[in-house]
């Protein structure tokens, strides 16, 4: 061996001519393998241009240096010499030398020895990179450590035989079988040859595709010997080779016997439920026919009644004067109890509307103050009113009117004659609050949340004065409820006295019923491209409200009430925007989205969610499903127009 970079066939190689010898330098320098020559000594003779490439050396740096100097494990070099120099030959001996630039390459050596005249000349060898083979190496000692300490039963089979190459402490738990690894799953489990997860392991192994079962039911012997039906979760996975082909499956399996028990005593649990929330609806729903029934009943008697007494003050001959006025202020009371009879069967059945206007909170209250003012002066009360002025308000000022009536007339009952009550209104930020105090006798602590409930009528003296049908503060929190607010009772006990107070947005929400009311638009439409909007809500006064909104704004809408019904008229409509429920029959807003989006006349349709739930998770689960934007209800309409007409995007 020469000492430069040359190479030389070296003692013993018998070359014809000079070509050959250059055409065998030119082939080993030119290997696409590291090759180096090391003398007896461990100096390195020689080295080809991809042993050099591989740890990053030039010739110099390389050569004619102690191989020592580049193993990192002083133990292997030891090894590769005393192995070398005894006449000992190498194969795929693992070793990592040091690169360059100071990291380190695991590599395979396949080396021999020179001898001449029993003496070591020099060693050939070959350097082969085991970098990937080290790093599959690795992954596949952490494949099988994660199996086995994997929370759950986990298995690993391999081959076309399908054999246990690792099971881990929970599987073998589960299966009760501990000696698995070597045998075929048959083999292990002859009771299951044939079965549905025999077939689907093998399946998996010749497809390659992924196989999952949420409640897999097997028959399986208990400790006593008798058979029981589990359950199981059981997840198969193929294990691919480097080539894409199946080596193997992954199986995991989980027991959910007891989930299934438990899902299906709640299903049981359910089905009652639901069967007795039918029996409560019928029964309930014959309850609002009947009072809507008798309500328009009573009025049929009630109109000759009216007509006959204004006739009698028509004639003005004073014979039934006394007589007439207790018939007047008797029929007024009656004509009163039949509207709170007739309203609350609309509450109950969800028919009540409310015709919105924008109003001085004053002018409704003085209303309700001229309603009640007659029962307040035949109890000698004393009233004192305290309006705020200028206070604007959007509502429906004869359903307001109706409200504090009620409660002036509630308050004015239920206190000794003489009393004194107290009308408050005043604003509080966006918020108005009506207050109505008494002196009367008070509410009990376990009375204060009953008293809006329907018939609840609360202890009154003998006398009944001016008694109601205990309908008129569940009508209170009722109607303040469709605005948007709350009404609260306030006592500190019997004989102390009662306060109610009504807390109402100033402004009413888009989620508000209010067919009477006709939205102006916020921009000009000039101003906004006109949409087609498919608006599906089976909330039909939401909807319908909505719906008026929009077309305010210039846009086509069109309202449906059920999802099927919309989706029917998808192919004609061809919306460029759907507003959809979250909480629709039959598909819900989820289903009904992934319906349009695969239709070509949905297919580029915006999709926007309509849900009473804002939380962030089910905001990201509408973002998931398609929808751009997730409104909130009660919607504003100022959101509304804004989304339809492409202003916001974001979810």
């Amino acid at each position: 061996m020469k000492n430069d970079k040359s190479f030389d066939a070296g003692p013993g190689v018998r070359m014809h001519d000079d070509a050959s010898v250059t055409e065998l330098a030119d082939f080993v320098e030119k290997a696409v393998e590291g090759l180096h020559r090391v003398g007896p000594d461990g100096t390195i003779l020689w080295a080809n241009r991809a042993e050099l490439q591989m740890l990053g050396y030039r010739w110099e740096e390389y050569v004619g240096r102690h191989i020592a100097e580049f193993h990192a494990d002083p133990s292997t070099i030891d090894h590769i010499l005393t192995t070398l120099l005894s006449g000992g030959a190498l194969y795929d001996q693992p070793a990592r030398l040091r690169c360059k630039d100071g990291s380190i390459k695991r590599v395979l050596i396949h080396s021999n020895g020179h001898f001449e005249d029993g003496e070591l000349r020099y060693t050939r060898c070959f350097t082969r990179d085991a970098t990937e083979r080290h790093e599959r190496d690795v992954a596949l000692a952490q494949r099988d450590a994660m199996l086995l300490n994997a929370p759950v039963a986990a298995a690993l089979l391999v081959g076309p035989e399908l054999r246990f190459h690792l099971a881990n402490r929970r599987y073998c738990e589960l299966v009760d079988c501990s000696d698995l690894k070597g045998k075929t799953f048959v083999e292990a489990f002859p009771q299951v040859q044939g079965s549905a997860v025999a077939e689907a392991i093998a399946r998996v192994y010749r497809s390659g595709e992924a196989f999952n079962e949420e409640e897999l039911a097997l028959t399986v012997a208990g400790a006593d010997g008798v058979a029981q039906e589990r359950f199981f979760r059981l997840s198969l996975e193929p294990l691919l080779g480097a080539d894409g082909r199946p080596e193997g499956v992954i199986l995991v399996q989980v027991e959910v016997t007891e989930h299934v028990r438990n899902r299906q005593a709640i299903e049981r649990a359910q089905r009652e439920r639901e069967q007795l929330l039918v029996d409560l609806s019928a029964a309930s729903q014959a309850k609002d026919e009947f009072l809507a029934m008798l309500g328009h009943e009573l009025r049929n008697p009630l109109s000759p009644i009216v007509t006959a007494l204004q006739l009698m003050r028509m004639r003005g001959d004073g014979s039934h004067g006394r007589e007439g006025e207790i018939i007047g202020r008797q029929v007024d009371h009656l004509v009163r109890l039949v509207d709170d009879l007739l309203d609350v069967s609309k509450v109950t059945r969800g028919k009540i509307e409310l015709k919105i206007e924008r109003v001085e909170l004053a002018q409704a209250l003085g209303k309700a103050v001229e309603m009640a003012s007659l029962l307040i002066e035949q109890r000698r009360h004393r009233l004192e009113v305290e309006i705020a002025p200028g206070v604007l308000w959007e509502g429906d000022p004869v359903r307001l009117a109706q409200v504090v009536s009620n409660l002036l007339t509630n308050a004015a009952r239920y206190t000794e004659p003489g009393g004194q009550i107290r009308l408050q209104a005043r604003r509080d930020g966006n918020d108005a609050v009506v207050s109505v105090r008494d002196t009367g006798i008070g509410l009990a602590p376990e009375v204060r949340g009953q008293v809006f409930d329907l018939f609840f009528q609360g202890k009154r003296s003998i006398d009944r004065a001016e008694g109601g049908l205990g309908i008129g503060l569940a009508l209170v929190k009722n109607i303040v409820e469709l605005h948007g607010g709350r009404v609260e009772a306030r006592s500190e006990g019997r004989g102390l006295g009662s306060e109610f107070v009504v807390r109402l947005p100033l402004q009413r929400g888009a989620g508000m019923l209010a067919p009477a009311l006709a939205a102006a638009p916020l921009l000009p439409a000039a101003q906004v491209a006109p949409q087609r909007v498919l608006l599906v809500d089976d909330n039909a006064d939401g909807a319908d409200t909505l719906g008026r909104l929009l077309r305010a704004h210039g846009h086509q809408v069109e309202v449906y009430y059920d999802p099927v019904t919309a989706l029917a008229a998808l192919e004609r409509l061809r919306p460029t925007v759907a507003l959809l429920d979250i909480g629709l029959p039959v598909l819900d807003g989820y289903q009904l989205a992934a319906r349009i989006r695969a239709t070509d006349a949905g297919r580029d349709c915006r999709l926007v969610a309509l849900s009473g739930y804002g939380q962030e998770a089910d905001r990201e689960r509408s973002r998931a499903c398609g929808f751009e934007r997730h409104l909130v209800k009660p919607i504003s309409p100022d959101d509304a127009a804004r989304v339809v007409a492409g202003g916001e995007r974001s979810a």
